[in-house]
């Protein structure tokens, strides 16, 4: 899969160089905060399968685990591109897939913290739901795990 994406203004460009790891939609409050919208759907990828150009600043953002996001954002228009959830741990971060050159080529594997979405969302027949964070092995391929598991620690400082 080749995926390629942009920022709104067109600075910042990037190709991820590798297969994704999982594509979800998370309805959390930050997520509805940081797009201003009711959902986001982030794929998440190996950091390093990212190839990035362009200027990005990172800011950080609270979580509910306490130890908060980085969200990477275009230096010019202020898009959020990317983001990595310092829970994680390791290099795996999140393009917004909405940034994606064309975001029909990923599909949500299952919506996430739906406890928190607006009423009037509904959520698809036959994609797993979780009314928080979802069990990572009824939602990741073994094979994701695998490459989730094998990264190395990843400094957040």
């Amino acid at each position: 899969m080749n995926l390629t994406g942009r920022c709104a203004c067109g600075k910042v460009r990037y190709e991820v160089r590798g297969e994704p790891l999982v594509t979800m939609a998370c309805h959390c409050l930050d997520c509805q905060r940081t797009t201003g919208s009711a959902f986001v759907i982030h794929t998440t990828i190996v950091e390093s399968d990212l190839a990035i150009t362009g200027e990005t600043e990172m800011g950080l953002a609270p979580t509910g685990s306490g130890k908060g996001s980085e969200l990477h954002r275009c230096a010019d228009c202020g898009v959020i591109v990317w983001v990595h959830y310092r829970a994680i741990g390791v290099g795996a971060i999140a393009i917004r897939a909405g940034t994606l050159d064309d975001p029909s080529l990923v599909t949500p594997a299952a919506h996430i913290f739906t406890s928190r979405r607006p009423p009037w969302v509904p959520l698809p027949v036959g994609v797993p739901a979780y009314d928080e964070g979802p069990v990572r092995a009824e939602v990741w391929s073994a094979e994701s795990i695998d490459r989730l598991n094998a990264l190395p620690p990843r400094d957040s400082s």
